[in-house]
């Protein structure tokens, strides 16, 4: 399930949300005020440097869902370029032939586990988005029940 935002400054709003981040501070280091991104002011364009900023300082966010709305909100992290490979993951080099193929397994195993724990990241981010839909839809409701009841307090003589 897809969530639409309708503007880029949404989708920043939504990145923060996601990862945790506190408003103030996240808009700080970029050098503008959270200010920019209430009310009206929401509806106006962000400039390319602020873009830059973001997409340099946080390179798991996919610039294309950033500016278009389009595609998943994180890059998929590529498995064979992870910092958490080991140096000697050349098997070749063991001699023993049992090592070999618990070494094999092992690295089977791993890159099964990293792609794994990838898609738990990812649902986890899915459901953390169905749950702020579903917040949004619930405030809605009250909304309307508020009105409802008004309505119904309020007769005309």
């Amino acid at each position: 399930m897809e969530t639409f935002f309708a503007n880029t400054k949404e989708r920043i709003l939504h990145y923060t949300d996601i990862k945790g981040f506190t408003k103030e501070n996240f808009f700080k280091e970029l050098g503008v005020t959270y200010g920019n991104f209430k009310g009206k002011a929401k509806e106006k364009a962000l400039s390319v440097d602020v873009l830059a900023k973001i997409v340099s300082k946080y390179p798991e966010l996919n610039p294309e869902w950033l500016l278009t709305g389009k595609g998943e909100m994180l890059k998929k992290p590529n498995v064979q370029n992870n910092t958490n490979t080991p140096i000697n993951s050349d098997v070749s080099s063991v001699q023993d032939t049992k090592c070999k193929q618990q070494i094999q397994i092992l690295q089977q195993e791993n890159t099964f586990l990293k792609e794994n724990n990838n898609q738990l990241k990812e649902n986890i981010t899915l459901l953390k988005s169905i749950i702020q839909n579903k917040e949004q839809i619930i405030a809605l409701k009250d909304k309307e029940i508020s009105e409802l009841q008004k309505k119904q307090e309020y007769t005309p003589k």
